[in-house]
């Protein structure tokens, strides 16, 4: 009981303080002249304009508190500092009776380091990131945990460490290092997230950093290409044992209003069922894959689950108008196949062969004055295989969340439990956490309205999405839920936003089949979640 008035003493603190500084904002929004606005306005850009340029060592840092009330909670102990997932799947994620309430915290510092002695010629980027949930734990070492009284807990996660080589008036720069691996051409060392969200694969293959190298080049004004090499995993470094992929972009920009890509991915696994997460191990046949919601395969009766594998992945995207210049309306869509061959190590089996696809699409139309007066439609369907690896072929789809997690993070159709949604810090997990749902498949969609009520101030969105299983399993049918959701945020200062946000989803009878949860006797509520948040992006 007393865990539960301080979580609601908490949530109440900082709505107040939320509060507090929200009101007077609006109010001075809504009484001042328009005259007054502008001339405030105008002092301020000029400000701006008139900065000094930066040094040669920069901090960008990033701030998210978020304060939760949901009916979600994990049932194993063992998971409670960091759940990531499948919602109702391996991490023990269950709906309950009562209501959770928490604050958690994340900061996440970038330095940038481009020395004047070599003219710019390279510069180096380490990004960090702390997480903790407030009271969590005290004096130890433990991913995402701390935040209790006298909390001196080493949590210090890397996320980024490189050099990157830009040689002056060059067309092309080199990465080398720990960096972020995307599934769209252009750096993510110099492009916002909401770049990626909206080209390329929507991040719903690779969204997450691994090491290795890549090169980024821009012959000609109209035309982005990327070529790298990321080392998942290495095992003995005297053996072929290892995780790779090889990854080739470009994109081209016909006309003013169209970009079209292609892409070429190529992963081989030879780990043998070896490295990956803690116990969870990583590959096909891992339980890393099962708890992501990616498909697990199982050669059924094989003394050995070991393997190697090769998988391709090739792809088209197209994207027209994206950011609105030349128009309200704005399209995208990608299609993009996975194919390959698994092969068992037992003697005795055959090779597995590996067909799959997805294809994703979205109209946008702006009819306001900002990119946020706005309303838009997503579809996304993947293949899937109902007996997985037992007929020797698997149709569905494959991510890199098979080897790594969280990795494929789909997260532009803006719902928050039935789908992914990043605004999170330990707890990040969904009904369809994986964009192959198993391996089953899935078809499904989401629908927004968003509306600048204050220009670039204050905003609202109401949203709904839904989700069908293409394959069922024993015992269930083929909806998985629909979700109906709204947002609120307002920008206290620049890059310094407040935030309200709440979910409910309807399951379906996807949920009736004892394998869609982690327990038989387990049947879901219907989730739901409610939160502040309060995000600072700091320069």
């Amino acid at each position: 009981m007393k865990k539960k008035l301080l979580s609601v003493l908490g949530c109440s603190v900082m709505a107040v303080l939320l509060w507090a500084a929200f009101i007077p904002e609006v109010l001075a929004q809504l009484v001042q002249p328009e005259d007054l606005r502008l001339s405030e306005r105008s002092e301020a850009d000029r400000i701006r304009l008139t900065d000094p340029l930066p040094g040669e060592f920069q901090f960008i840092g990033y701030s998210f508190t978020r304060t939760t009330t949901t009916n979600i909670t994990p049932v194993n102990e063992v998971l409670q500092g960091q759940v990531i997932g499948r919602l109702f799947g391996r991490n023990s994620t269950e709906t309950v009776d009562r209501a959770a309430f928490y604050t958690e915290q994340r900061f996440v510092p970038l330095f940038v380091y481009r020395p004047s002695i070599i003219d710019g010629y390279a510069t180096f980027r380490g990004l960090f990131k702390i997480d903790y949930t407030w009271g969590d734990q005290a004096y130890g070492i433990g991913n995402n945990r701390g935040g209790a009284i006298s909390g001196g807990q080493i949590n210090l996660q890397t996320l980024m460490a490189n050099v990157d080589i830009r040689p002056p008036d060059s067309w092309w720069n080199l990465v080398v290092g720990l960096q972020r691996i995307f599934d769209s051409p252009y750096d993510p060392n110099i492009n916002p997230l909401d770049l990626f969200q909206r080209t390329g694969y929507k991040l719903s293959f690779w969204g997450t950093q691994a090491v290795g190298v890549s090169w980024y080049a821009r012959p000609h004004q109209a035309v982005h290409a990327r070529l790298g090499f990321f080392q998942l995993w290495e095992n003995q470094i005297s053996r072929d044992d290892d995780v790779f992929v090889v990854m080739g972009d470009v994109m081209t920009r016909p006309h003013p209003k169209l970009e079209l890509g292609f892409n070429a991915w190529y992963l081989r696994d030879t780990a043998r069922g070896g490295g990956g997460i803690s116990v969870l191990g990583q590959g096909f046949t891992s339980a890393l894959a099962e708890y992501n919601g990616a498909p697990r395969l199982n050669f059924q009766g094989a003394p050995s689950q070991n393997y190697t594998a090769d998988i391709l992945w090739l792809g088209t995207n197209a994207s027209w108008n994206r950011n609105f210049v030349h128009g309200p309306l704005a399209l995208d869509a990608y299609a993009i196949a996975n194919l390959g061959r698994i092969s068992p190590v037992a003697a005795g089996f055959d090779d597995v062969d590996v067909l799959g696809a997805s294809f994703n699409a979205s109209a946008h139309y702006r009819y306001g004055m900002t990119n946020n007066d706005r309303v838009w439609i997503e579809a996304l369907y993947t293949t899937g295989d109902e007996d997985g690896a037992a007929d020797g072929k698997f149709n569905g789809v494959v991510t890199g969340n098979i080897w790594g997690s969280p990795v494929g993070i789909y997260s532009s159709h803006r719902a928050f439990l039935l789908f992914p949604d990043p605004q999170v810090v330990n707890r990040y997990y969904s009904m369809v956490h994986d964009i192959s749902n198993m391996g089953l498949g899935v078809a499904g969609g989401s629908f927004n309205v968003m509306r600048d009520l204050i220009p670039n101030r204050f905003s609202a969105k109401a949203g709904t999405a839904i989700a069908f299983s293409n394959q069922t399993l024993p015992g269930g049918g083929n909806h998985i839920g629909t979700e109906i959701n709204g947002e609120l945020k307002y920008n206290l200062r620049v890059f310094l936003t407040a935030g309200l946000s709440a979910a409910y989803v309807f399951t379906g009878d996807f949920y009736d089949a004892p394998r869609s949860t982690s327990r038989s006797d387990f049947t879901p509520d219907n989730p739901w979640v409610v939160f502040l948040s309060l995000t600072w992006l700091m320069f």
